[in-house]
C-alpha cells in the first residue's frame, strides 16, 4: 500500500484554499489586493536616503505600524529575524483563509497538518537585518558582545522552521534561494511536492526584508534603479513603458496553501484555483543581462505550459515579471512574442511591481496571489505607468494599463525572472 512518501501513485491535483500577504500596499492580502486594483502604490521617497548618495532615494517598504503581530509574541518574536516575523503572519493568515487555523490563533482540530510542510523563498533571509550589525558589533565590541541568537536568527532557512514549528508542520521542508524568480519557484516546488504525493499540504510563497540602505546601495552601483523620479514615486517604475529606466525596491511576503483536491474537497475547503503547470530554466549567458533574444524564459514558459498539458492558445493572460528594467522588459516581451506568436498581441499583460516595487525573492509569491484573485473575480489589476510601447518590441503587447480591465480567465501564466539567468513559470487554471 502506498504511503503519503510514495511518488509510485497517481499524480495528485493541487489546488490553492488559502492566501495570506504583507506589502507596502497593505499588511493583509484584502488591502493589498484592493488597492492593487485601484492602480494605487505604496512606493514613497524614504527620508533619511541622501539622494546624492543613493540616487535613488524610493522603496515600497512595509508600514512598522501596519506590521501584524498576531502569531508570535514575547521572547519568541523578539529572537526572530524579521523576514522570519513577515513570512510567519502571513503564513498564518494563509491558513486562517484556508480554515486550517481558527479564532484562537491555533490549528483547528480537524486541520491534521503534522504531514504538512514549507516551501519558503528568500534572496536575503537576515542578513542585512541581522547579520551585518552583528557583524559591526563584532568588529566594535569584540567576540563577547556577538548576539548569541544569531545563528538561529539570519539563516534562510529559518522562515520556513518558524512557520513550521509556529504551527506544527513536521513534513517536507526547503527553502529556495534563486534571485528574483524565487517566490514563483518556491510554489512551483511546493507544488511538486503536493503533486507528487510527498505531502498532503504545503505551505508556499516567499518573504524579503531588504530595507538596509547596504542592499540599496549595492543596486545603486549596478545602476540598477530608476533615478528620474525621486520627486515623483507614483510614476518611477514603468514596466514595459518605453521610457522605462529602472526599479524602486520593495520588501513583503506572499504565502499561497497548496493542498491537494481530494483532501481540501473532503473537508468543505473553498478552491481559489489549480497549480497545473511549473518549469524552470537558466540562461546560462550573464549573472545580470539576460538573453536579448529571450529564448531562456521562452524555455520556461513553454515547458510550464507543456507541464499543464495545454497549448500556448490555451493562456488568456500572462502576469509578467517586468521589473521595468530596459534589458529585462525587452528580453521578456521578445519572449512572450516567440511563445505566443500572431496571438502574442491579443493576450492582456499586465506587471504589478509599479504598485509595491521589486520585492525581489517575494515578488513572485505575491504576484501570483494577485494573478489567483484576478481570476476569481474576473479582473485584472493594472500595470502602472505603461503608455508608450518599445519601438524595439517585435509584436505591440496587449499591456493592461491605466484602470483595471474586466475580463474572464480560465487559465494564466505567471512569469519571474532573476539574476543568475534564473527563470520560472508557473500555469495556473481558474477553480471549477
Amino acid at each position: 500500500m502506498s504511503s503519503i512518501g510514495s511518488t509510485s501513485m497517481a499524480p495528485r491535483r493541487v489546488v490553492v484554499t488559502g492566501l495570506g500577504a504583507i506589502t507596502s500596499l497593505g499588511p493583509d492580502v484584502k488591502s493589498t489586493w484592493g488597492r492593487l486594483v485601484a492602480g494605487e502604490t505604496g512606493i514613497v521617497r524614504i527620508p533619511d536616503l541622501d539622494v546624492d548618495e543613493y540616487g535613488c532615494v524610493l522603496r515600497g517598504d512595509i508600514v512598522d505600524e501596519t506590521e501584524p503581530r498576531r502569531f508570535l509574541s514575547g521572547k519568541v518574536r523578539r529572537t526572530t529575524s524579521r523576514f522570519a516575523r513577515l513570512a510567519v503572519e502571513a503564513a498564518g493568515e494563509a491558513l486562517i483563509d484556508a480554515g486550517l487555523v481558527g479564532d484562537d490563533l491555533q490549528p483547528t482540530a480537524s486541520a491534521d497538518l503534522g504531514l504538512g510542510g514549507a516551501l519558503l523563498g528568500t534572496c536575503l533571509g537576515g542578513t542585512y537585518d541581522d547579520l551585518l550589525p552583528a557583524f559591526e558589533v563584532f568588529q566594535s565590541r569584540g567576540a563577547g558582545r556577538v548576539p548569541p541568537h544569531l545563528h538561529v536568527m539570519f539563516p534562510h532557512n529559518l522562515a520556513a522552521y518558524t512557520i513550521q514549528n509556529r504551527f506544527g508542520l513536521g513534513g517536507t521542508s526547503s527553502t529556495v534561494v534563486t534571485a528574483c524568480s524565487t517566490g514563483a519557484q518556491a510554489i512551483g516546488d511546493a507544488y511538486l511536492a503536493v503533486r507528487d504525493g510527498r505531502a498532503p499540504l504545503m505551505v508556499a510563497g516567499a518573504v524579503e526584508s531588504n530595507r538596509h540602505p547596504f542592499f540599496i546601495a549595492g543596486f545603486a552601483a549596478m545602476r540598477a534603479l530608476v533615478t528620474d523620479s525621486n520627486d515623483d514615486p507614483g510614476a518611477a517604475v514603468r514596466p514595459f513603458d518605453a521610457s522605462r529606466a529602472g526599479f524602486v525596491l520593495g520588501e513583503g511576503a506572499g504565502i499561497l496553501i497548496l493542498e491537494d483536491r481530494e483532501r481540501a474537497e473532503s473537508r468543505g475547503a473553498r478552491i481559489y484555483a489549480e497549480i497545473v503547470g511549473y518549469a524552470t530554466s537558466n540562461d546560462a549567458y550573464h549573472p545580470i543581462a539576460p538573453l536579448p533574444d529571450g529564448s531562456g524564459a521562452v524555455r520556461a514558459m513553454r515547458d510550464a505550459i507543456s507541464d499543464a498539458g495545454i497549448s500556448p492558445d490555451d493562456i488568456g493572460v500572462v502576469n509578467a515579471h517586468a521589473a521595468s528594467t530596459p534589458a529585462g522588459d525587452l528580453a521578456e516581451s521578445v519572449a512572450i512574442a516567440d511563445v505566443f506568436g500572431e496571438r502574442a498581441s491579443q493576450i492582456p499583460v499586465t506587471s504589478f511591481k509599479g504598485a509595491f516595487g521589486h520585492c525581489m525573492g517575494g515578488s513572485g509569491a505575491i504576484e501570483t496571489i494577485g494573478t489567483i484573485l484576478g481570476m476569481v473575480e474576473g479582473v485584472i489589476a493594472p500595470t502602472r505607468n505603461f503608455r508608450e510601447h518599445d519601438p524595439d518590441v517585435p509584436v505591440q503587447l496587449d499591456i493592461v494599463a491605466g484602470t483595471a480591465r474586466r475580463v474572464s480567465q480560465e487559465w494564466a501564466l505567471k512569469n519571474a525572472f532573476g539574476l543568475g539567468g534564473q527563470n520560472a513559470s508557473l500555469v495556473i487554471h481558474r477553480a471549477n
